[in-house]
C-alpha cells in the first residue's frame, strides 16, 4: 500500500481503485491502435517546354536546381514598337511569371537593347539628311521639285519597274497586275505605297510644304543618304535616335505591364567585351580577319560543332543570310557564304569603335553572345525571342558561343514565340505595314491585348482577327461580370453581419459540388500550364467553373447562396490571371480599373451630384402632388446616373433591395450603349441629313465658281505650264517640253466640259 499525504485512509473502493491506477500506470506499456498510411498519390504533371533545339516538349530542368537563367532577345531601338513586339514580349512575359510565380522558379531574365544596328544607322543618317535639306529649303522651289521629281524617278525604276511620267501614276497604281504584285508581294506594296504619296505631292499645285515634305520623304532620303551618307560624322546623331526609342519602347512594355528585366545590357556598353570575345573564337581556329572585317568560319566550326541547330534546312538560304548581315555589310572577304561577320570594318558615314582589326563595329549576332554569356556564363537554361530570328540570329549565337566556350550545348531551351499576324498578314517594320502599340491601344486596352495573346498558345501563329477580338470580349465579359457579381454578394452579407443578422453557413450538396468543381479546376489549370505553359486550355477551365458557379446562382435562392464558397473562386481565378501579368485588385476579387489615379473628391463628387439631384427631382416632385409614375421615371433616372458612374442596381423580386454591382469600364460602357442606342440613332440620322445639305450646298457653290472662268483661262495661270494654243489649253509643261498625247487628251476633255459649264453660265446673266 501507499499513502498520500492529505488523504484519508476511509476513502470509498471505487476511489482507491482510481487513484491506486493513476498512480501506478506505465505510459510505455500502452501502445497507440495501428496507424494506416496514406497510399502514395500519383506524381503530378512536371513541366514540359517547346524546345526549339527538337522541336518537341521536353521536360524542364534547370542547371542549378531552382533556380533558371533566361537571355531574352530585346528590341533594335530605331521605330515604335508595333503589334508583333508586343505579341512577343507579353507572351514571354506571360511565360516568366508563370514559371517565377505558379512553378516557384528563381529567375534571373536578361534582356538586351540592341542600340548598334545597320538599321540604326541607315534611319539616323537619313533622318539626319532630310531635316537638315527640309531646314535648307523651307519653300518649293524649282530646284527642290526637280530634285524630287528625280529621286521618284529613279525609285519609281528601282523599285516598281515604272518608268512613265509621274502624272500618269495613278493609273499604274490602279491597274489589276498592281493591284495582284501588292497582294503577292507586301515589299512590292509597301514601295508602291511610298510612291503613291510622293506621286500625289509631286502633281498637286496646291500642295504646301509641310504636306509636301512629309509625303516624299521615303523616295527622297534614298538620294540624300545616296548623295551625303559618307559625310555623316556625328556618333551622337546615331546615339540620339537609338536612345529616343528605347525609352519609347520602356513606355509600350510599361503600359502593356510586362516585368521589367533584372538586367539590361545595352550593346553600346558591350563593345570592349565583345572585342575580347571575337579574339577568343579566332584564337580557337573558327574565325578569321578579312579586309572588311571578322568572320565567323562555319565550315571550320561544323567540323567539331553542329552548325545551324535550329533550322539545319536553312543553312544555305540566301536571302536569310543577307538580311542577317545587314544592308550596310561588305560582302567581300568572306571565305563561305553562309560566314557571318563578328565584327564589321567601318565606311564613312557610319559609327566605329577601336579593335585590333582596326575601326568597325560589332556585328549582330555577336551582341548577344556577348552580352548573355557577360551576364550568365557559359551555358544558360532559357534563351527565348521571335521564330523571326531563329535563322540566321539565333542559330549564329549559338554557334559563336559554342566556339568561344568550345562546348557543345549553350543553350539547353529554346523558346520561340510565334508569328503575329493581322487579318492573316504579317507585321513587319522594314516594311511599313505594321501597327503600333500605342495605335493599338486607341483601340484594345492592355487587358484586352494581353488576354488575346493569353487565349493563343504562345509558340503557335497567332491570326489577330475579328474572331479572336469577339472571343477576348466574350472571356472578358464573363469574368468582369462574374467579379461584380462576387463582391456584390460578399458586399451585401458584410452588410447584413454588420447590421447583426446572423448568416446561414450550412453547406449542402450544392455547395459541395462547387467545392468539387473548384478543385477539379485548380487541377485542370495544373496540367495545363505543365503542358507548355498552355493558358488557352488553362483559361477555359477557368471559364468553365465560372459556368458553374452562375448556375448555381440561377438555381439557389438569395438567402441561401454561400458567399464565402464563391469568394474562393474568385480568389483562384483572379490569382491565376495575376500570374498571367493582368492587373488585378488587392483583394483577389477581380481586375483592376486601367486608369489614372484620382482625388478622393474627384472621385466621389460624380456620386454626390447624382444624389443630389435625385433629391432634388423627388422633393420637387413631391411638392408638385406629381403621379406617381413620374416618381418611377425619376428611380429610373437616378439608376441611369448612377450607371454612368459605374454603378449598377439589379432589380430583383418583389420586396427584395436591388443588388448592388460595381461594374468594369467595359461593362458600364455596355450598359451605357445599350441605353442609348435607340438616341444615337436618331443623332445620327439628323446629323447625316444637316452633313448631306451642307456638301449639297457646297457643290453648287464650287459649280458657280468654276462656271464663271472662261475655258480659255483655265490653265492660264498654272505654274505647271508653259504654252497654250488658242484655246487656252496646255502644250508644254513648266520645262519647256511637249505634254504626252495622254495628259493632251485628258485637258482637252476638261477643256469642253468647262465650255459647256461657262455657256450655261452665260445663258443664265442673259436671262
Amino acid at each position: 500500500m501507499f499513502a498520500i499525504r492529505g488523504v484519508r485512509r476511509q476513502l470509498p473502493l471505487y476511489n482507491t481503485y482510481r487513484l491506486r491506477l493513476f498512480c501506478t500506470m506505465d505510459s510505455s506499456a500502452v501502445k497507440q491502435p495501428e496507424w494506416h498510411a496514406p497510399k502514395e498519390p500519383q506524381s503530378r504533371d512536371t513541366l514540359k517546354l517547346y524546345n526549339s533545339l527538337t522541336r518537341s516538349k521536353t521536360a524542364f530542368v534547370p542547371i542549378a536546381g531552382n533556380k533558371v537563367t533566361w537571355y531574352c532577345c530585346g528590341p533594335t531601338v530605331y521605330d515604335s514598337s508595333h503589334m508583333g513586339h508586343a505579341r512577343n514580349y507579353v507572351s514571354t512575359d506571360i511565360n516568366r511569371r508563370i514559371l517565377q510565380d505558379y512553378f516557384g522558379y528563381d529567375v534571373l531574365f536578361v534582356q538586351n537593347v540592341t542600340d548598334i544596328d545597320d538599321k540604326i544607322i541607315i534611319r539616323g543618317r537619313q533622318q539626319h539628311l532630310f531635316q537638315k535639306y527640309v531646314e535648307e529649303n523651307k519653300g518649293l522651289s524649282q530646284e527642290v521639285l526637280s530634285k524630287v521629281l528625280s529621286s521618284w524617278n529613279d525609285f519609281a525604276k528601282d523599285k516598281l519597274g515604272y518608268t512613265d511620267e509621274v502624272a500618269d501614276f495613278e493609273k499604274y497604281v490602279e491597274s489589276e497586275t498592281t493591284k495582284l504584285k501588292s497582294i503577292e508581294d507586301a515589299k512590292f506594296k509597301m514601295n508602291l505605297a511610298s510612291a503613291q504619296a510622293a506621286a500625289k505631292a509631286l502633281t498637286d499645285k496646291t500642295v504646301t510644304p509641310d504636306i509636301f515634305y512629309p509625303a516624299v520623304k521615303d523616295v527622297l532620303v534614298l538620294t540624300l543618304d545616296q548623295e551625303q551618307g559618307s559625310t555623316v560624322s556625328d556618333h551622337k546623331i546615331f546615339r540620339e535616335l537609338s536612345a529616343f526609342w528605347e525609352g519609347e519602347f520602356d513606355k509600350d512594355m510599361a503600359k502593356l505591364n510586362v516585368l521589367a528585366p533584372s538586367v539590361t545590357t545595352r550593346v553600346s556598353e558591350y563593345v570592349p567585351e565583345i572585342v575580347e570575345y571575337v579574339e577568343k573564337i579566332i584564337d580557337n581556329g573558327y574565325a578569321y580577319v578579312s579586309d572588311s572585317g571578322v568572320y565567323f568560319d562555319t565550315a571550320a566550326f561544323d567540323k567539331s560543332h553542329d552548325y545551324a541547330k535550329l533550322q539545319p534546312w536553312n543553312k544555305g538560304h540566301a536571302d536569310l543570310i543577307d538580311e542577317g548581315e545587314g544592308s550596310l555589310s561588305n560582302k567581300t572577304g568572306k571565305r563561305n557564304y553562309s560566314d557571318f561577320a563578328l565584327w564589321k570594318a567601318s565606311k564613312p558615314g557610319e559609327p566605329f569603335w577601336d579593335s585590333p582589326w582596326g575601326q568597325g563595329r560589332p556585328g549582330w549576332h555577336i551582341e548577344c553572345s556577348v552580352m548573355a554569356s557577360a551576364i550568365l556564363g557559359p551555358q544558360m537554361d532559357i534563351h527565348s525571342g521571335g521564330i523571326d530570328l531563329a535563322f540566321p540570329h539565333h542559330d549564329n549565337e549559338l554557334a559563336q558561343s559554342e566556339a568561344h566556350y568550345d562546348c557543345k550545348q549553350w543553350v539547353n531551351y529554346f523558346l520561340h514565340t510565334g508569328h503575329l499576324h493581322i487579318e492573316g498578314q504579317k507585321m513587319s517594320k522594314s516594311l511599313k505595314n505594321f501597327i503600333t502599340i500605342d495605335e493599338a491601344l486607341q483601340t484594345y486596352s492592355p487587358r484586352q491585348l494581353r488576354l488575346a495573346f493569353a487565349l493563343q498558345q504562345w509558340n503557335n501563329q497567332l491570326d489577330f482577327k475579328s474572331a479572336l477580338i469577339s472571343e477576348v470580349k466574350s472571356v472578358e465579359s464573363t469574368f468582369s461580370k462574374f467579379f461584380a457579381k462576387v463582391r456584390a454578394l460578399k458586399g451585401e452579407v458584410e452588410d447584413k453581419v454588420s447590421k447583426g443578422v446572423l448568416v446561414s453557413k450550412k453547406t449542402g450538396p450544392a455547395e459541395l459540388a462547387l467545392l468539387n468543381a473548384l478543385s477539379d479546376c485548380k487541377e485542370a489549370v495544373h496540367i495545363a500550364l505543365c503542358d507548355n505553359l498552355a493558358t488557352p486550355a488553362a483559361i477555359q477551365n477557368m471559364v468553365q467553373l465560372v459556368g458553374k458557379v452562375n448556375l448555381y446562382l440561377g438555381e439557389t435562392s438569395t438567402e441561401n447562396v454561400r458567399t464565402e464558397i464563391l469568394v474562393d473562386v474568385a480568389t483562384f481565378i483572379s490569382k491565376m490571371f495575376a500570374v498571367f501579368g493582368f492587373r488585378t485588385r488587392t483583394d483577389n476579387l477581380g481586375f483592376t480599373e486601367e486608369s489614372s489615379e484620382a482625388s478622393s473628391e474627384a472621385l466621389i463628387m460624380p456620386y454626390l451630384t447624382t444624389l443630389r439631384n435625385f433629391r432634388d427631382d423627388i422633393r420637387g416632385k413631391a411638392m408638385a402632388r406629381a403621379a406617381h409614375l413620374e416618381f418611377l421615371q425619376a428611380t429610373d433616372q437616378v439608376r441611369f446616373d448612377l450607371l454612368k458612374q459605374g454603378v449598377s442596381l439589379d432589380d430583383r423580386g418583389v420586396g427584395e433591395p436591388a443588388l448592388i454591382k460595381i461594374l468594369s469600364d467595359s461593362e458600364k460602357l455596355e450598359l451605357i450603349k445599350a441605353q442609348e442606342e435607340k438616341e444615337k440613332r436618331a443623332a445620327e440620322k439628323a446629323a447625316k441629313r444637316e452633313a448631306q445639305a451642307k456638301l449639297e450646298a457646297q457643290k453648287v457653290a464650287e459649280r458657280e465658281a468654276k462656271a464663271k472662268i472662261a475655258p480659255k483661262d483655265l490653265w492660264k495661270d498654272d505654274p505647271a505650264y508653259s504654252q497654250w494654243d488658242e484655246d487656252g489649253i496646255p502644250t508644254h509643261n513648266a520645262e519647256g517640253e511637249a505634254i504626252s498625247k495622254s495628259l493632251k487628251k485628258k485637258l482637252t476633255k476638261q477643256h469642253e466640259a468647262q465650255k459647256k459649264l461657262y455657256h450655261d453660265y452665260e445663258g443664265q446673266i442673259l436671262e
